[in-house]
């Protein structure tokens, strides 16, 4: 026991006498921004980059049946390209004198809107840019001319069917980040562009409530039906006249058939699997889009997805608990960040957080996912966690210093440079869902280096007051 004790001693005091200091911390930041001002794309080769874009990679991790084999694609996706707009935004507002970020986000900023789609109540955004496709997509005539349709950029999918069902439709969760982007874009740049950000009733639209189905990854593990909370996808789902689990079973199984709900059609936008689901980290960046818009009270979903949030966290299923975001850590860094934001709502919940946070942190500082999940995805996990706890602190708990320390001395072991450019190899932030939530993932290196950058600016932030 003595042994042991000493022994874990030895650890903490090593990490802790590795503490990088704010000059170090502080140059780190200015070499991840001069990493991310240089690989940012500047030149679009139609169907396989995209000037203003930063590289991100959809892959496989082994064999999945019409999916393919083992292998990595470059991909251009609005959720990364939103998501390291919003971060570096959030930088610079809380440092207006890094200049240097405004020319990254005027560069990315068409690029996000490039995946928006006007409507009555705004910009409505999709995952994926439409695209002529790479293959017919009917058994019979082709349509003159051909419709665009959503889908990876590069990733080779070769049957029809995957080829239909990559044709996603428009989602809650890239609309609230780009309606983010496009809210920052406006407070920094003072500019309305013509561009009103979506109003809170598109989300109201689509609530986990008087439906006549259900999805089977919210029956089978996520529980509490009738929710209320806001769903995924900004389309309408099949129907039951009856609802009961045995009907999406048998749908399920059938999927490659033209009458089961699961089935995807040519040039018509799909829902995977035919059902809405719905997912807690989702609704954690629906709350912060809306708290920052200053729409939260007048959402028919906030109280819900409040609800739902804090049953969750009451529950720990920590690797359950996305859908699409299987890096257990993500969910505490998504509801850090709508507390911090202004939602205040989420006080509960983010004590609860804090609890798991303290006691799930490894000796050497670090955070681990589930073993499935990228091994461990331990970089990835401790960036969500250190930003989380950083979230939670800002917004006035008390998160011991000691963990946060070591989260950064951890961090900061990772690191690589290269050419006086700082950066960090990219974890998982996102992945297929469902059925390949552990297997189909999206990673990039600028991603994770942008979320150290933020942190290491919270932090020093911190210390400084």
């Amino acid at each position: 026991m003595k042994n042991a004790l000493f022994l874990l001693f030895l650890i903490n005091f090593t990490a802790f006498s590795q503490q990088p200091s704010p000059d170090s911390l502080q140059k780190d930041i200015e070499r991840s921004l001069y990493y991310l001002a240089q690989n940012q794309t500047t030149q679009t080769i139609e169907g396989q980059q995209y000037a203003g874009e930063w590289i991100a990679y959809m892959q496989m991790k082994g064999f999945f049946f019409l999916l393919g084999t083992k292998n990595r694609y470059r991909d251009s996706n609005c959720f990364t390209m939103a998501g390291i707009h919003n971060i570096l935004a959030e930088m610079y507002l809380a440092d207006t004198s890094q200049k240097h970020i405004l020319p990254m986000l005027q560069k990315v900023y068409p690029e996000i809107l490039s995946y928006g789609t006007p409507t009555s109540s705004g910009y409505e955004f999709n995952f994926w840019k439409k695209l002529p496709p790479r293959r017919d997509l009917r058994w019979g005539k082709e349509p003159n001319p051909v419709p665009l349709v959503r889908r990876p950029t590069t990733f080779n999918l070769e049957e029809r069917f995957i080829n239909n069902a990559a044709n996603v439709a428009n989602d809650a969760d890239d609309t609230a980040l780009g309606n983010l982007a496009i809210w920052y874009h406006q407070k920094i740049f003072g500019t309305k562009d013509s561009i009103n950000l979506i109003k809170h009733s598109i989300f109201d639209q689509f609530l986990d409530k008087n439906r006549q189905n259900r999805h089977w990854y919210n029956y089978m593990y996520h529980g509490f039906k009738k929710s209320g909370a806001y769903m995924t996808w900004l389309a309408q789902e099949s129907t039951f006249e009856n609802w009961r689990f045995h009907k999406t079973v048998m749908h399920n199984l059938v999927f490659f058939l033209p009458f089961s709900v699961c089935y995807p059609h040519p040039y018509v936008p799909y829902i995977p699997w035919g059902t809405n689901d719905v997912d807690v980290v989702v609704n954690a960046n629906v709350l912060t889009y809306l708290t920052k818009k200053g729409s939260i009270d007048k959402s028919k979903g906030s109280k819900a997805a409040h609800q739902l949030i804090e049953k969750h966290t009451k529950r720990g299923r920590w690797n359950r608990m996305g859908i699409y975001y299987p890096n257990r850590y993500h969910f505490h860094f998504a509801v850090g960040r709508a507390l911090a934001a202004g939602d205040t709502a989420l006080k509960n919940s983010a004590k609860l957080l804090l609890v798991h946070l303290q006691k799930s942190q490894k000796p050497d500082g670090s955070y681990e996912s589930w073993k499935h999940v990228n091994k461990r995805d331990v970089l990835q996990s401790t960036t969500y966690a250190l930003l989380a706890m950083l979230y939670l602190k800002e917004s006035g708990l008390d998160v011991p210093q000691e963990s946060i320390s070591r989260a950064i001395s951890f961090i900061d072991s990772q690191k690589k440079i290269e050419q006086n450019q700082a950066y960090w190899t990219g974890g998982v932030f996102f992945s297929g869902g469902t059925v390949v939530r552990n297997i189909l993932y999206f990673t990039s290196d600028a991603y994770t280096t942008a979320l150290v950058a933020m942190a290491y600016q919270k932090y020093l932030r911190q210390i400084d007051r």
